[in-house]
């Protein structure tokens, strides 16, 4: 749309791109200034280890790390609770993620952030399809923490297809389990985000921005710079604005000996992008 309704538009939608500020590589507090510098306006930080921890964030810390964030002219969208290593489809290790998890949503519960999102690999059989017995009642029981305290739960997906995502979702239905759809990890696994998104936009709660190339599940992709890889954004964008999608935008780039450069990049890239749709 031209005129000063486009404006007005692209500006809303600028207003929408976040960063995870651990991809800055840098202190929390100083990639937090960073974010701020760079005229962003939400942020998406890990908090599953360090100072801001939910194991070590005492509540007046809770405190002062919003205030901090508020005063920079910043607010949370999500708080990160992956756990490398730890996975909800194995036997050994599940209980510890579902316990790390149920801390991360106390902690947004607390610091009021209204999403936790969490990398979950492939929660379905290669072959069958069959949905892992395990992580449905990991699921259903971290489903259920969230719910009790007011924050969504986006799982972001790699391997599984929209269809089995949405059986998963489907046979849990516990409204505040969601998608964080992050269409690089989709690319390199050597899934369609497009089709993804197709099936599942009405349950997308957040975007993560990045861009890769096109892999499989016997060899993986690979982190590119935001526009020069295979992800679909025009696709990808153009199905989450037809579902009238308002989450955030969060630009991510985990793979990269220039961080901050590429991030600044990033985010020209991607305001333009959500202009054209």
């Amino acid at each position: 749309m031209g005129g000063v309704f486009g404006v007005v538009e692209n500006a809303m939608s600028e207003s929408r791109i976040g960063v995870d500020v651990d991809d800055f590589r840098l202190a929390p507090k100083v990639a937090l200034r960073r974010a701020s510098e760079l005229r962003f306006r939400s942020v998406e930080m890990a908090t599953v280890a360090g100072d801001v921890s939910a194991s070590n964030l005492s509540s007046s810390g809770r405190r002062h790390l919003v205030r901090y964030v508020e005063g920079l002219g910043l607010a949370f969208s999500s708080l990160v609770a992956d756990f490398p290593g730890i996975r909800l489809t194995d036997p050994r290790t599940v209980d510890e993620r579902v316990a790390g998890t149920l801390e991360v949503i106390d902690l947004a519960a607390d610091m009021r952030v209204p999403v936790v999102t969490a990398g979950v690999g492939a929660l379905t059989h290669p072959e069958t399809g069959e949905p892992s017995p395990l992580a449905m009642e990991a699921l259903r029981r971290i489903g259920e923490a969230a719910d009790a305290r007011g924050v969504l739960y986006a799982l972001r997906p790699s391997y599984d297809s929209g269809d089995r995502l949405a059986d998963v979702l489907g046979e849990i239905r516990c409204p505040s389990l969601r998608v964080g759809l992050d269409p690089a990890a989709l690319v390199m696994s050597g899934v369609d985000p497009v089709r993804v998104a197709e099936r599942l936009a009405g349950n997308v709660c957040l975007f993560h921005a990045r861009d890769a190339s096109i892999g499989g599940r016997d060899r993986g992709g690979t982190e590119t710079r935001l526009g020069e890889g295979d992800v679909d954004f025009t696709g990808v964008l153009g199905v989450l604005e037809e579902m009238d999608f308002s989450g955030d935008y969060i630009l991510r780039r985990r793979d990269s000996n220039t961080p901050v450069e590429d991030i600044r990049a990033a985010k020209d890239v991607l305001a333009r992008l959500l202009g054209d749709v």
